[in-house]
């Protein structure tokens, strides 16, 4: 028979993920598993999901834009995350960054710009990040 040694789990107070404690229950018995392997049974994987989420800038007297996040199967929409120009240079903010469906804005500075036409081409965009949270935490 194997020897069993019963340590206090906080004698190093560093337990290792490989280290082994007894587990039961009446249906099965006492099993030996891992640190590590109990502390998955409590880990979230994939906690976090983000999209990526376009504004395409459509014309130069134009400062806000509408964005919606998508639906993400099995995640709920928790926030926007940043926004960033995408093709040229300049600032842009989120109206309600908590909500699903808001507005991204240009500041009226930056579209009374003399050369801001130049930049609405098609391919001038202004990016955004929606976060999402597994919906069995959220």
């Amino acid at each position: 028979m194997a020897d069993i040694k019963f340590m206090d789990i906080s004698e190093n107070d560093n337990p290792a993920t490989t280290d082994s404690i007894l587990v039961g229950n009446k249906e099965n018995g006492l099993k030996r598993t891992t640190v590590g392997k109990l502390g998955d049974m409590f880990a979230v994987h994939g906690l976090f999901h983000y999209e990526n989420v376009y504004a395409t800038l459509t014309d130069p007297k134009t400062q806000s834009y509408n964005i919606v996040a998508p639906d993400v199967e099995g995640y709920t929409f928790a926030f926007w995350l940043s926004s960033a120009s995408n093709g040229s240079t300049f600032s842009s903010y989120v109206e309600h960054p908590l909500n699903k469906q808001t507005k991204v804005w240009i500041p009226l500075d930056v579209v009374q710009l003399p050369y801001f036409a130049n930049y609405i081409n098609g391919n001038t965009r202004i990016e955004l990040a929606a976060v999402y949270i597994k919906n069995s935490v959220a």
